[in-house]
């Protein structure tokens, strides 16, 4: 029985296989790059852009990418959902509206079309 609960065991503390070993963060307003593409590139009504909510992950082996999930709090929580980091969106594609990469040295916003999968 282990009686040191205060101790963390190296696992997994995201909570799913082949996370990370460190945590991932949970969400945040858009970051600045990808709320500007989906204004002016992806020609959104910024009104509507700006109340969504973003979920990222530092991609493996490369220091200035990250993946990212753009999502509705509000259709999450109509449906009852709680989001708490990039992989809480795994089982539910259907609330993830734009997903893509971003490089964090230029901001430059690169997006997936079809299968929320960023595995590639």
């Amino acid at each position: 029985m282990e009686w040191k609960f205060w101790r963390r065991n190296k696992t997994d503390t995201a909570g799913g296989p082949g996370a990370h070993m460190s945590k991932l963060p949970g969400p945040k307003e858009l970051p600045q790059a990808i709320g500007q593409y989906l204004v002016t590139t992806g020609k959104q009504d910024p009104d509507w852009v700006w109340s969504l909510r973003c979920v990222i992950r530092p991609r493996e082996g490369e220091r200035t990418f990250v993946d990212f999930r753009v999502f509705s709090p509000v259709q999450a929580g109509t449906r009852g959902v709680r989001i708490t980091h990039f992989q809480s969106l795994d089982d539910l594609p259907e609330l993830i509206l734009f997903q893509g990469v971003l490089d964090k040295t230029n901001n430059q916003v690169r997006l997936h079309k079809g299968a929320p999968d960023l595995a590639a």
